[in-house]
């Protein structure tokens, strides 16, 4: 009877725990499709480009399913998953490589003072804190995505392995910093630690109708995670590989990005602009850097119609080599771009969209490449222009 007694006293004082502890999972998504036209889009650089139309999936926002998790734990303090899945309406496949959870996936901590840290495969912190200032994370669809992607605003790569920390928001201020690793055993040949690695830092600051971020990102070896590399287990696998990734056709050893953005909203109409400079260097000791200046707007017609319009000038400039073979012929070559989007909404889940991108290679680059529109410019031409209409329903 006592070993009875003693059993009910500790349940009941650990009842308290169970019966306050609130926890929650909760599957969201987005599933979008459309019809896009682009012209002089070829196979590879190199090759001869022609006319293009095609059922297409998450070109306006990429489509998504996903479970998200929080549980409280008392003190301020939670624990939070996030699984996150990409794939294909017009076919069904999943997409970033066939993974299950390409988008994200990722578990950590969290505290309401002391910010947040999370394990796993997550965005690096100039997706983070200066892609949403681009005119393509809004209403300019991932065909607005500047040259190449190649400053990653729209996210040709994720990063694997990574250990990130966000922190709360101070004085409209939020910081946040990443670490991925190689996973990888030192040997020869430069393996080991830093065979494909990364690490990030940013934040954002916003008051009242105006708001700043700034971003840097960088990637070791990164190359070593392609079909044929030597760490295919490491912080980029796989991810190089879009046929308009134009700056990736020869293996890369270094990644960097910097990059700020602003806006600033002036009743319905909101002005904002990014500046990010990227900056490869490759397995040869030649080396590609770009500057991307983009300025775009949007005006809020009703609360149901938006509309937007960008401009981007992209400055090359190659270094150890006069070109770059079928992107450059010269040092210096430059990319002029224009977007404009339109968004319609039909409900709160449900919108409409449509878009045209147009980019024109100049002063020496060969090459147009819109992103994701299937491939890059053919030799008989240097220039794009890719339209898109759509329909896209969150859940």
């Amino acid at each position: 009877m006592k070993k009875f007694m003693r059993l009910t006293g500790a349940l009941v004082a650990l009842s308290p725990i169970t019966a306050f502890a609130q926890s929650s999972v909760t599957l969201y998504g987005l599933v979008d499709a459309g019809i896009s036209y682009a012209n002089n889009v070829a196979p590879k650089a190199g090759a001869v480009g022609g006319r293009k139309i095609q059922e297409t999936s998450g070109v306006g926002v990429p489509s998504r399913w996903g479970l998200r998790g929080v549980e409280e734990l008392g003190g301020g303090n939670t624990a939070v998953f996030v699984l996150e899945n990409g794939f294909s309406v017009a076919n069904g496949t999943m997409l970033q490589g066939s993974r299950l959870f390409g988008r994200q996936a990722y578990a950590g901590l969290g505290n309401k003072e002391l910010g947040t840290v999370t394990f796993g495969r997550q965005y690096e912190s100039v997706v983070d804190f200066v892609g949403p200032f681009v005119s393509a994370r809004q209403w300019g669809t991932q065909y607005g995505a500047h040259v190449g992607d190649i400053d990653n605003l729209y996210t040709t790569f994720r990063i694997n392995n990574a250990v990130k920390y966000q922190s709360a928001t101070l004085w409209g201020i939020t910081l946040g910093g990443l670490y991925a690793f190689s996973n990888q055993a030192a040997g020869p040949g430069g393996t080991g630690f830093a065979n494909n690695r990364a690490w990030s830092v940013g934040g954002n600051y916003t008051h009242n109708a105006f708001s700043f971020g700034v971003g840097h990102f960088h990637l070791s070896n990164p190359s070593a995670g392609g079909t044929d590399g030597n760490n295919t287990s490491g912080a980029v696998v796989g991810d190089y590989s879009n046929p308009t990734a134009i700056f990736y056709t020869r293996p890369v050893t270094s990644h960097e990005v910097t990059a700020v953005g602003a806006a600033y909203a002036l009743g319905a109409f909101t002005l904002g602009g990014a500046y990010t400079y990227a900056h490869l260097r490759y397995a040869d000791h030649t080396s590609f850097s770009m500057s991307n200046y983009e300025l775009n707007g949007r005006y809020r017609f009703t609360p149901a119609l938006v509309a937007g319009i960008a401009a981007i000038y992209s400055i090359g400039d190659v270094g150890g080599a006069s070109s770059i073979a079928n992107i450059s012929e010269g040092p210096h070559p430059h990319w002029l771009q224009f977007n404009a989007g339109l968004l319609y909404s039909l409900s709160k889940r449900t919108d409409v969209y449509g878009a045209v991108v147009y980019q024109k290679a100049l002063n020496g680059a060969l090459t147009a490449a819109i992103v994701n529109v299937g491939g890059p410019s053919g030799t008989n031409s240097r220039y794009q222009i890719a339209t898109t209409v759509g329909v896209r329903h969150r859940f």
